[in-house]
């Protein structure tokens, strides 16, 4: 009875297939008839929310607006719907907007205040050239060294030292000047160039003053002069000399050779003291006087 029973059960029962709806396999019994498939119902309640993501503005991922609904996948093996086109994400510049000010923080530096820059004043124009390629007199600068040029050729130095003397003199002994820091007008050098050939001087001299104050003073009376009251045509002119200073003058000087036949009077001469106009002063000669050439 048992083998009978166990055959039975190895092999599917012999009955019609379609009066009884079962199935055999595996020793095990179970309905084939076909059922209408229907979901659970956990599966037809909404999704749960997504995590909020960007300050809590979207869903991780969600590239919406804010306003409109979320666009989820009809199911989770489904491809997700292309994202629309949008702008980038940083901030534009906008051209109008207000410029910075003088007073505001610039966002390019965070230690200093921006401060627009102070438009640089413009250079003044080069002074007019003169005689020899020099620059016209300048009434601020500190230089004493004077060039005076377009003397008359028959000037001696004597003569010339006249000139200074008296100009020296009207300056000091000027009412007007009797103040507390008064500058005196004195020069402690002087050289007229002579040519040695004809005994007339070049048209100019050298001569150094003490102070940047008394060159000024000789510029203004010496400068623009004219000498048709003695027969020439010339105008005087004053301008800076290169060489500047009683020292620099004296050793540029010292070791020339004048060959003016042994006559010192030609040569260059330092003063000491410097002459005023008034007091008597000892005469220095620089350089050497030598025999002229036959």
């Amino acid at each position: 009875m048992a083998a009978t029973s166990a055959s039975r059960l190895d092999r599917p029962p012999a009955f019609p297939p379609y009066d009884v709806p079962v199935a055999y396999a595996r020793g095990q019994l179970y309905s084939t008839k076909t059922q209408p498939f229907t979901l659970p119902p956990s599966c037809l309640l909404p999704p749960p929310p997504l995590p909020l993501a960007c300050g809590g503005h979207g869903p991780v991922g969600c590239t919406y607006s804010a306003g409109s609904p979320p666009a989820f996948p009809a199911f989770p093996w489904a491809p997700p719907p292309p994202l629309p086109a949008t702008r980038c994400s940083i901030a534009e510049i906008e051209e109008s907007a207000k410029a910075e000010v003088e007073d505001n923080f610039s966002p390019r530096s965070v230690l200093t205040p921006w401060r627009r820059a102070t438009p640089t004043p413009a250079s003044p124009p080069p002074l007019p050239l003169v005689v020899g390629g020099k620059r016209a007199f300048d009434p601020t600068s500190d230089k004493t060294s004077l060039m005076i040029c377009n003397i008359p050729n028959s000037f001696v130095k004597r003569r010339f030292m006249s000139i200074l003397d008296q100009h020296c003199a009207q300056e000091n002994d000027n009412p007007g000047w009797r103040v507390v820091g008064f500058v005196r007008s004195e020069y402690d050098f002087l050289y007229l160039p002579i040519d040695f050939r004809t005994k007339y001087n070049k048209g100019y001299a050298f001569v150094n003053m003490t102070t940047a104050t008394a060159a000024r003073r000789l510029h203004a009376f010496l400068h623009g002069h004219s000498w048709a009251s003695i027969g020439s045509a010339k105008v005087c002119e004053v301008v800076y000399a290169d060489i500047q200073g009683v020292d620099a003058l004296s050793a540029h000087f010292s070791g020339s050779r004048f060959p003016c036949g042994g006559n010192k009077e030609y040569l260059p001469v330092r003063f000491g003291p410097p002459r005023d106009g008034h007091r008597q002063t000892v005469e220095r000669v620089i350089g050497r006087a030598v025999p002229r050439p036959r």
